[in-house]
């Protein structure tokens, strides 16, 4: 067995992506930084949840790195933190309702 980068396991929303169109999946939000090497792989995986009709949130932080809320130092790191956390109380709210 070969694989490569456009393995299903490693590259979701890629030429071998399963059609989840049908499947109930959460909703999802996709962070992206400006200069992240993958940020061409987070925009694509959120274009196929949205055409999988999936509901899905972008939030782009564009002068930022991969990994950069690792950091505590950068403001951008507790944004990005709130935002998630806040994503996640929104959900919960939603879901317990």
């Amino acid at each position: 067995m070969s694989s490569d980068k456009d393995h299903e396991a490693v590259n979701v929303s890629g030429p071998k992506a399963v059609d989840i169109s049908g499947l109930e999946y959460p909703e999802t939000v996709v962070f992206v930084g400006g200069f992240d090497p993958l940020q061409d792989r987070q925009r694509s995986y959120y274009e196929w949840l949205k055409k999988s009709g999936k509901q899905a949130r972008l939030i782009e932080y564009p002068n930022m790195m991969h990994a950069f809320y690792v950091f505590p130092e950068l403001p951008e790191s507790s944004q990005l933190i709130a935002q998630v956390k806040d994503f996640v109380s929104h959900k919960c709210k939603t879901s317990n309702s």
